[in-house]
């Protein structure tokens, strides 16, 4: 008797070893080509060479808000159009990023929300001087700053809603994935004692509730699409000191949706980012999505494990070993994307 029951448990230990083996075999990372911009006819998506590479599965491809409602209530989606249409001739899918912020002196949102006074300016001016992917032997110029909508106005809210369910209505079922841009706004000026003094009409808990809400109207609108939210930082906290709950609460809703969870700036063991996000992105549930990109300066950026520059072996042992991803959007910075990227990442 002692033999036969000994025999099961070490059928069914085997049996679920071989299950957890088979798990991690059938869930290789997805890669995929992160195009921070499209031109115009996007010239620079059907000439990428790396887009025929069978390690990647297809393009992330940056869709500003602006570009898609050149004007109220017109909505152009011919460039996602074309995009599909390519992509599917050669075998890849499209990742869509709804892109609402900007990096640069040009805003991303459409003209008549600066006009209009029912949506109180509809952009706030923010730094990138602290952003990780600066060059920090580049001269601080008016490149280093970038625009945000106020989506914690309702009516600017509305309208960003408005065009997530006309891309949901049309692309629903067509794309891989869609995901917003990053949490992370950096607004409002320090006092002598470090403390953040927010613009009069910006609260952080306003701007939360406001990407809470954004993520029930994206889920909603794309049901046979993954849906992602980016996060990364979120205003008036900074884990694990000042810990208001905020970036805890969307993670929570996240899960509550379903939703994949992920962010820009994928760089191993960074102690900013590992208080922040990663914590999050690690602990969130294996059966649900993650995904992160590997931006332009995150090959620069020195591993703390290693002290030496991040390479390529270091960004896939993380995103595998300790974040747990299912996709990685690669952007093609060079001279790393020639001289590392290509030549170290794997074949399936």
């Amino acid at each position: 008797m002692f033999l036969r029951n000994s025999t099961r448990l070490l059928a069914v230990l085997v049996l679920m070893m071989g299950s957890a083996i088979a798990a991690d075999i059938q869930k290789p990372i997805q890669h995929y080509l992160y195009f921070n911009h499209r031109e115009l006819h996007g010239e620079n998506i059907r000439s990428d060479k790396a887009l025929n590479d069978p390690r990647f599965r297809g393009a992330q491809i940056v869709y500003t808000w602006r570009s898609l409602e050149p004007q109220q209530d017109r909505y152009d989606f011919a460039a996602i159009r074309h995009d599909i249409a390519h992509l599917d001739s050669i075998g890849k899918k499209l990742w869509i990023q709804l892109q609402e912020k900007s990096f640069t002196p040009r805003h991303n949102v459409p003209a008549y929300l600066l006009s209009d006074p029912l949506y109180q300016g509809g952009i706030i001016k923010q730094s990138m001087l602290s952003a990780p992917e600066r060059d920090p032997h580049k001269p601080v110029t008016d490149d280093e700053y970038g625009w945000s909508p106020k989506m914690w106005e309702q009516p600017v809210r509305d309208r960003y809603q408005r065009l997530i369910r006309a891309l949901g209505q049309e692309f629903d079922g067509k794309i891989e994935g869609i995901n917003f841009s990053e949490s992370s706004i950096d607004i409002g000026v320090e006092d002598s004692k470090g403390n953040t003094i927010f613009p009069d009409d910006f609260k952080p808990q306003q701007y939360v509730d406001a990407i809470k809400e954004n993520m029930r109207v994206l889920a909603g609108a794309f049901p046979h699409t993954t849906t992602m939210v980016y996060l990364n930082f979120l205003p008036g906290e900074w884990l694990p000191w000042s810990d208001k709950g905020y970036m805890r609460s969307v993670f929570a809703q996240a899960q509550t949706l379903q939703m994949g969870v992920g962010g820009p700036d994928l760089m191993p063991y960074r102690k900013s980012h590992m208080g922040q996000s990663y914590g999050f992105i690690k602990d969130y549930p294996a059966d649900l999505v993650k995904g992160m990109a590997v931006q332009d300066g995150n090959l620069r950026q020195i591993n703390p494990r290693t002290g030496k520059k991040n390479s390529v072996e270091d960004v896939l042992d993380f995103a595998r070993n300790y974040l747990g991803l299912d996709y990685i959007f690669w952007v093609e910075d060079e001279p790393y994307f020639s001289n590392e990227v290509l030549k170290k990442l794997p074949a399936h």
